[in-house]
């Protein structure tokens, strides 16, 4: 039996090959490893406050430590735990601007990494 066109992604799962989506260009700037920008320039590019990406919230400490590691793991984020009564919250990067934490975001959902952007300040 033939193909009729070319293999996909979903044939490649099939014979054991690992899924890596290719970003889409239409994402900002991604080269950049440092959660948080060196230096802020420009008149448009003033800093809007502090903000960082909330992961998960769950209401039982050794479950959030495990996942901590995990999410650490998969990120490469240095992950935070912040007890706020009654979940301890998963929160990483830092950011001083709204549109790149929530590129990060947006870059993090297409590995299937869920995460909204949190202002702390």
């Amino acid at each position: 039996m033939a193909w009729a066109g070319s293999p996909t992604d979903l044939d490649s799962l099939f014979r054991g090959n690992e899924y890596k989506p290719t970003l889409s260009a239409s994402l900002r700037d991604t080269t950049s490893n440092s959660a948080v920008p060196a230096k802020v320039t420009g008149k448009n590019d003033k800093a809007d406050g502090f903000y960082m990406l909330q992961f998960e919230a769950v209401g039982d400490f050794d479950a959030a430590q495990r996942r901590k590691a995990q999410l650490s793991a998969s990120t490469g984020y240095s992950i935070q735990v912040v007890f706020d009564p009654p979940f301890y919250k998963l929160r990483g990067g830092g950011w001083t601007k709204r549109k790149v934490a929530e590129d990060k975001a947006r870059e993090l959902s297409a590995y299937n990494i869920n995460a909204f952007v949190v202002k702390l300040r």
